[in-house]
Order: structure tokens, then sequence, then C-alpha cells
């Protein structure tokens, strides 16, 4: 697979299209097999509530509720986090490693290079939906429907144009920053942007035409699981054309730009410097950056990018549902009044609280995305360990622990962040709508989310000791999945004690209902830094040529 660089680009995406693939297949399935004693329990009656984040189509029947809870906005969205970061550092990440040079060293043309690694990413995202469809599949089938392939695959094959957008997008905009970070984080920004166009317009009939330019809006044009719903072919060849406007643009300036520069390079008074002027300037710049004189620091201004981009989306979320709670309280209190299935489906939540309501939206899904960036952040230690960043500075007289300890420091900083600003978010909302709730639970539900990222990360390091950052990333990734659908589902499938307590979420459990649970929240604690001193021990101790 190395004779080509499509295939060696493709076989570096084998880990994340079976963990995400397995991971969404096993979320569908589970929404399939619970979909009929949901709809029997009368969630629509909640669900027509929330018309700002999808559209309402045969919501009574199971196909219009699968196509609602997840295909509408839940799983693109989720997806688009591998997409949007696998289209930044397509060619970025090259440049950033410096193997861009060598590649381009051989007798191959720039524009060449980047469409085999599109078609490799394409081909990992076709491959995503292929498992996809088939976890739909036996989804229909768990819930007694008539199985429907084509439809399943028709539904998958529209998901996977939809994060080949994003993709796209995130490798334009790569084009035009200097880090994959950066573009990232811009990415993700106009991902928002589309999705409140979207839900602005579909709520407000006055502001309709603000639909019109949201990748949501034609994606969701088509609902090939909905029978009663006919194929928009209209708005697939508008994606389509995009996608194609998006790899042209990006082949063109990739094409014609200088490596490890951006397509528009600005110089002072219009002019570009020469390149020995530039160096010189770029050193003294670096000779006073305090961020330079140390890993730890160091760390911290590279994450500030992502760390802006995942607080600001993180508290949006977490705003714009609190904003909702006066306006939707009473309808979840009829739904959920005397209604032991509707009770079961938000986890036992007081839903009629407005507690109990951030339990069950708020707090049932940020410990998880917070969980993530902190293992996104802990990866590019080993990213680092996988590019030999570290065996420069390595040869200078720095002790390994030290160096290890400052990084784990930087991530643990900033992963501090978005819980104290979620924290400090809620109380203003509320003070604002005049929204009582209790502080110091609030402040335990916020603060206790730190243990999970702080083991999250833990792993990441001791597992970067012995194994590459894609497969590290991956087995944490599948570790973090399975402990959230075990307790996600838990409702409905009655795991044993034994076996829910090995989920790190269960262990979390509710906060923001119950106060600070010291017990399970200084058992993650402490299996955080058991992890963190077997890495420190672990990366003292090995070769760094015996990774594998």
């Amino acid at each position: 697979m190395l004779r080509a660089i499509w295939l060696k680009s493709l076989r570096e995406y084998w880990i994340a299209i079976l963990c995400w693939g397995l991971g969404l297949g096993l979320l569908i399935y589970a929404m399939y097999a619970t979909a009929q004693d949901v709809l029997s329990a009368g969630v629509t009656q909640i669900y027509q509530s929330f018309g700002f984040y999808g559209d309402q189509v045969a919501l009574n029947t199971i196909p219009g509720y699968v196509t609602f809870r997840v295909f509408g906005t839940t799983l693109p969205a989720f997806l688009a986090i591998w997409a949007i970061l696998a289209g930044a550092r397509l060619v970025r990440g090259d440049e950033e490693r410096g193997t861009l040079d060598v590649l381009l060293a051989q007798p191959i043309m720039r524009a060449r290079l980047l469409l085999e690694k599109l078609l490799a990413l394409t081909l990992a995202i076709l491959v995503m939906m292929l498992i996809i469809s088939l976890f739909i599949l036996f989804g229909q089938l768990s819930a007694h429907e008539t199985a429907d392939y084509p439809r399943a695959l028709l539904t998958a094959l529209n998901v996977g144009l939809f994060e080949l957008i994003f993709a796209c997008i995130a490798l334009l905009i790569s084009q035009f920053v200097r880090w994959r970070g950066a573009a990232a984080g811009w990415t993700a920004a106009i991902l928002v942007i589309m999705f409140l166009l979207d839900s602005v317009g579909r709520v407000q009939h006055n502001f309709d035409w603000l639909r019109h330019v949201s990748i949501f809006y034609y994606y969701n044009a088509n609902k090939p699981l909905i029978p009663s719903v006919n194929a928009n072919w209209g708005a697939v060849a508008l994606l389509i054309a995009l996608t194609l406007v998006l790899i042209v643009a990006s082949t063109v300036i990739f094409a014609r730009r200088d490596l490890g520069s951006v397509a528009l390079q600005l110089a002072i008074n219009g002019w570009r410097q020469p390149a020995t002027v530039e160096r010189v300037r770029a050193l003294a710049r670096a000779a006073g950056d305090p961020f330079l004189r140390s890993l730890g620091l160091c760390t911290l201004r590279a994450q500030f990018v992502a760390l802006f981009w995942w607080t600001v989306i993180t508290l949006f979320f977490v705003e714009f549902l609190t904003a909702l709670i006066p306006s939707l309280l009473d309808v979840f209190r009829k739904a959920v009044q005397g209604n032991a299935v509707m009770s079961q489906l938000f986890s036992g939540y007081n839903v009629a609280t407005n507690q109990g309501f951030l339990g069950a939206t708020v707090f049932a899904f940020i410990p998880v995305a917070l969980t993530i960036f902190a293992m996104t952040q802990a990866y590019t230690w080993s990213r680092d360990l996988d590019n030999q960043r570290l065996e420069i500075i390595l040869s200078t007289p720095q002790p390994r622990i030290r160096l290890l300890g400052e990084h784990a420091a930087a991530v643990g900083l900033a992963s501090l962040i978005p819980p104290l600003l979620i924290w400090l978010g809620l109380l203003l909302t509320a003070n604002i709508i005049n929204l009582r709730i209790d502080v110091g639970d609030t402040a335990a539900a916020c603060f206790s989310m730190l243990p999970l990222e702080w083991l999250a990360a833990a792993l990441v390091y001791l597992l970067a000791t012995r194994l590459p950052a894609g497969l590290t990333t991956g087995l944490v990734s599948l570790f973090l999945a399975i402990s959230f659908l075990m307790e996600f589902l838990q409702p409905m499938l009655k795991l044993p004690d034994w076996l829910i307590n090995l989920s790190i979420f269960h262990l979390y459990g509710s906060p923001i209902t119950e106060g600070m649970r010291w017990g399970p929240t200084l058992t993650i604690l402490g299996l955080a830094l058991v992890a963190m001193l077997a890495a420190f021990f672990h990366f003292k101790e090995s070769s760094l040529t015996a990774r594998t």
C-alpha cells in the first residue's frame, strides 16, 4: 500500500473508519431498537417544540423519528468533527511535519498529489458510510420494519456528501492559514453558522431566506429513509457542484503557492521582503518570544485556537438550551407526568425542574464533548513523537519527565477553562432570564468533568509511549464511545451493575441534581493519576525507536 500516495493515505484512515463507523452504527442501531417504545410513550409532543433542531417530517413513524434524532443534525455535525480535522491536515499537516518537501522532491505534480490525497479521503468516507448503511439495515430489522437497503445506502451517502463538503472547506481554508488547527477552527465556525442560519430560517418564517445559504438546508432536502419524501436531485446536484468548486479552487491554489506559506502573502508596503530578511526577522521575533522558552508555554500557545473554538461552540450550545428552559419546561412536565417510559428516556431525570432539564439536555452530552477535547489536546504529544519532533529537544539536557510534565500541565490547564466558563455562563444566563438554578450543584456538574478530561488525556500519554498516534487515539476514542453508549442506553438495556460501572460517564452520574459525588469522582481522578504515573515511568525508560 506504499506504492501510491492514495493507498498510503487510505491506510492511515483505517482506524478512524472502524471507530467512527462502528461507533455511529451502534448508535443508529440503538435508536431503531428503542424507537417503538419511545414513540408509544408520546415523545413526539416534546420534539414538536424543537423545530429549531430539524425538520419534523413523519415524526410519529420510526423512519421519521430516526431521521429527526440522528440524521437531521446530530450524526452529520458530530462526524463533521473528524471530516474537518482530516481536511485541514490533508496537506497542511504534511507541511508542518516537513514530509511534503520529501514527497514533492519526487517527479510528481502538486495537483496529482492533492487529488490522490482527496481520493483517499473520499474513499475513507465512502467505506464509513457503507458500514453505517449496514447498521441502518440491522436497525430496520430490529424494529420489525421492512428492510430497505437502497434507502439505507442513500441516507448514508447523503451524510457522506455532507462530510466531504466540510472536509473540502477545511482544505481550502488551510491554503490561507499557516496551521491546520486554525483551518479546523474556522471551518468549525462555518459549521455552527450554517446550523444557525438553517435553524433561524426554520423557526422565523420572515427569515426563511437564510436557510437557502446554509449547507444544512440542502442536505436535509433529502430524507431517503422516509418513503413519503421525494428525492430532491437539484439539492444533490448543488452540493456536488459546491464540492467540485472547492476541490478545483484548493488544487489551483495549492499548485501555485509556496510550501509553508499561505495563498495571500501580504508584506510591508505591499512588497514581499527577501527571504533572508524574513528569516532574520523571524529569528529575532523567536528570540524574544516568551512562549518559546518552555514546552509547556509553547503547547499552550499551540492549543489556543482549538481551545477558543471548542469553548465558543460548547458555550453556545449550553447557553442556547438554558435560554429555552422557560418555554419548554411545561411541555416536558406534561409529557413525563405519569409516563414511566418517558422518564426512562431521560435517564431518570426530573425534567420538570430546571436542574433536571439541564441534566437531561446539557450535561448529558457536554462531558463527552469536553473529554474528546482533552483527548485531542493530548494527541499532539503522540503526534510529535511520531513526527520525531522531540528528538532535538531530548538531545539537550532536558529531563524526559519534565518535558512530559510540562505538556500534560498545559493540557490540564487548557481543559480547566471550558468547565469554568460554562459554569459562569450558566449563572449569567440564569440571572438574565430570571431562572433559578442551584449554584453549588451546577458547579459540581461543571468541575466533575475535569477528572474525565484528565483520564482521557492520561490514557493518550500512556499508550503513546508504545503505540503510534493513530492507534492511540483510536483506542481511547473507542473506550470513550463504548462508555458513552453504555450510559446513554442504560435506561433501555438495563445492563448489570458491574458492567455499567465500567463506564466513566456512569461514574460521572448526575451531579447537576445530586451534587458532588466524591466517591466516583475521586475514583476517576485516581485512575487518571495512576495512568499518568505509568506514562511518566514508561516514557522515562522506553526507547523512542521501539514505538510500533
